[in-house]
């Protein structure tokens, strides 16, 4: 511990370097991750607050909840030990019907359809009352300047909703969502003042005991999986990040087997002195720790930074579980280098070393 303090001291240019590629290369993994997993969670967002166990949706939807034509008669057959909850889902594409220019002002979102006192209100506004024209809208819309009493219009029709509350993250397949009374969202739907009484799907927290033979049930994982590109997104981005975890740890350890190698003069002395082979590989390991240690915290904190100024104009998410796992893979392989690098330390002998 003592030896490798000091020669962290002694030569801290060297140390500096080497602790300044570490915080490059952690910031590089944990910002890439804190991208993949933003751009991940901005698909599912809105989904995963309805904290369901199951989505019902016609069999004919070709696993398209947007395709799905649901009637109470269809509700009804849905029996389930839990509860339930009809929604109606559709895009949008809405703006602001006081800006001079309105076509830029456009903005892609959805639409979700809920009945009054539904378990799919988000928490946030529960004590809100949704009806007629009134919407409760993502804060990504906050962005666009809309605040509480704003009007929102929709490209297509003279409708106009009004802003009564906003949530937070509640995107879906990254676009902002719009929450609306289940016979308003029909009027849009359909765009038709007299509607057909249709919804999209029904949610249900619990489990589903039985459905008629024209409805299927999806798990709310296997239903975030037919989002379109979701899968293929979380599996090219997952496939990056492990090969460059696995590629950066590995040139992490070598960095660290070159660096004890580089010391063997050192080290011959000190044998040569009678120091012995566990005082010195105790060294190698406790000042690769704390090279890594160091490095790590730094890129981490500077991750952390970036997501604080970047947040509102990139998704960018945080994942403890995520950080710990790469954390434990740099660790690992430094430690495995140091390993090495202590096997190599054990055959020197010390004549040789000294040029004896």
């Amino acid at each position: 511990m003592f030896l490798a303090i000091k020669e962290l001291k002694y030569t801290k240019g060297k140390f500096a370097l080497i602790i300044s590629v570490i915080v490059l290369i952690s910031y590089l993994v944990y910002f890439l991750t804190s991208l993949a997993y933003g751009l991940a969670s901005s698909y599912t967002n809105a989904v995963n607050k309805w904290d369901s166990n199951e989505i019902v949706m016609t069999v004919d939807a070709n696993d398209s909840i947007m395709m799905s034509f649901m009637t109470n008669s269809d509700y009804d057959q849905v029996v389930v030990d839990g509860t339930k909850a009809r929604i109606g889902l559709f895009p949008a594409v809405i703006n602001n019907p006081l800006s001079t220019n309105i076509l830029d002002t456009r903005v892609n979102v959805y639409f979700f359809g809920i009945d009054e006192g539904s378990f799919l209100i988000p928490e946030e506004v529960k004590d809100l009352v949704i009806e007629g024209n009134d919407v409760v809208v993502d804060e990504e819309l906050k962005k666009e300047g809309y605040k509480v009493g704003d009007m929102l219009g929709v490209s297509g029709t003279d409708t106009q909703f009004k802003i009564i509350g906003f949530t937070s993250k509640t995107t879906y397949q990254t676009a902002p969502v719009i929450y609306m009374e289940m016979a308003t969202w029909q009027k849009y739907r359909y765009n038709s003042e007299n509607a057909p009484d249709l919804f999209s799907g029904v949610i249900v927290r619990g489990t589903t005991e039985s459905v008629s033979d024209k409805l299927l049930v999806y798990t709310t994982d296997n239903y975030i999986s037919t989002l379109p590109g979701y899968t293929a997104q979380v599996l090219t981005f997952s496939t990056m990040i492990i090969f460059l975890i696995i590629i950066v740890a590995f040139v992490l350890g070598i960095f660290i087997y070159v660096l004890t190698i580089q010391k063997t003069p050192m080290f011959g002395v000190m044998k040569a002195q009678g120091i012995s082979n566990f005082y010195i590989a105790s060294s190698v390991v406790v000042q690769t720790f704390l090279l890594v240690l160091i490095g790590i915290v730094l890129g981490l904190g500077l991750t952390i930074i970036s997501g604080i100024f970047l947040s509102d104009i990139i998704p960018f998410a945080t994942n403890i579980l995520f950080y710990g796992v790469i954390t434990l893979a740099f660790f690992l392989f430094a430690f495995l280098g140091a390993l090495f690098s202590v096997k190599a330390v054990l055959k020197i002998d010390p004549l040789k070393a000294i040029g004896g």
